[in-house]
Formats: C-alpha cells, sequence, structure tokens
C-alpha cells in the first residue's frame, strides 16, 4: 500500500509566492517544526517517486495534473485503478481545456463586438449577460459532461473498493500464515 497517500496530506506550495513545482508534504519529526518543502520543478518521473504528487494548475485546463507512483509489485487491479485514473483525468482535463478555449474565444468576440459598436469597456452587466448566455448555450455539454463524470467516478470507486479488498484479504492472508 501508498504510504506516502496514507499517512502524508499532498498539497502544492503556492502562498510562499515562489514559482510554482509539484510538491508532496514530507513528514517531519515532532520536536521539529516543520519547514515549507517546495517540490519539484518539473514533472517528476513516476517510476522514481513514491508517492503521488500534485502540480501546479495547467495554463488550459485550470486543473492540477497528478503524477501517479506505482509499484513493481502492483496487482493487476491495482494497475487497472491507477490507468482508469490517468484516462480519468486525461478526459477531464481534454473537456475543460477544449471548454475554457471556447469560453475565452466567444468572450473576446463579445468584447469585441462590443468595442466596434462604439463601447469603449464592457460593463460587468454586460458580461453577466454573457455569461449567461455561454452557460445557457452549454447546459447539454455540461449535463453530458456530469453524467459521463459521475459514472466515470463510480468505476474508479468501484476498482478502488476492489483494491481495498485485495489488500484486506492478503492482509489477512499473512497474518493468519505466521
Amino acid at each position: 500500500m501508498n504510504k506516502c497517500l496514507r499517512h502524508q496530506p499532498r498539497i502544492l506550495l503556492s502562498q510562499l509566492g515562489l514559482p510554482r513545482f509539484y510538491a508532496a508534504v514530507q513528514a517531519e519529526p515532532p520536536q521539529k517544526k516543520p519547514a515549507p518543502r517546495v517540490g519539484l520543478a518539473h514533472r517528476p518521473d513516476p517510476k522514481s517517486v513514491k508517492c503521488d504528487y500534485i502540480g501546479p494548475p495547467d495554463a488550459e485546463s485550470n486543473l492540477r495534473p497528478y503524477v501517479r507512483h506505482y509499484d513493481d509489485e502492483e496487482t493487476r487491479l491495482a494497475r487497472s485503478l491507477r490507468l482508469k485514473r490517468i484516462e480519468v483525468e486525461a478526459w477531464n482535463t481534454d473537456f475543460w481545456t477544449r471548454h475554457n478555449r471556447r469560453f475565452y474565444e466567444e468572450k473576446e468576440d463579445f468584447m469585441r463586438l462590443h468595442r466596434e459598436s462604439g463601447s469603449s469597456e464592457v460593463s460587468a452587466d454586460q458580461m453577466s449577460h454573457f455569461y449567461k448566455a455561454f452557460l445557457d448555450k452549454n447546459w447539454r455539454i455540461h449535463m453530458m459532461y456530469n453524467i459521463s463524470w459521475y459514472l466515470k467516478n463510480l468505476d474508479i470507486l468501484t476498482l478502488a473498493a476492489g483494491v481495498q479488498l485485495q489488500r484486506l484479504l492478503a492482509l489477512a492472508k499473512r497474518r493468519r500464515s505466521t
């Protein structure tokens, strides 16, 4: 089992005002005051890390990418869970990248049309009408995304429950043999 995830929370230390990095909180001895640690400047190799890493937000999708750790001894079920998570994260990133790109293009068009009509600035009230129109126009896409997202998460939860059951059975088997 990945003890790093079970006992140590993962965070991104962006409040320090430093460049954004992939980071994980490392456990400090209790007698010392924990010093903030900043992780890696580049995406780490999944084979070389001992726990999952969360990266800085992607510029286009605004989602934080994961680098998933995996053991050489992972079971077939644990491997399918890890691959399913990676697949769902890629699907999610692709959706939000396309959505955000469409949003910013339409927003630029909206602002350009207002500037061409003689308005120097677009008011907050006018922008709220744009936001409402954009959401109304894309409600079906968002509804289908939510349904797909729930189904994909149900698959992940089912696989995760299977992995946990498998680990519990292996632990019980080890205890019984000793």
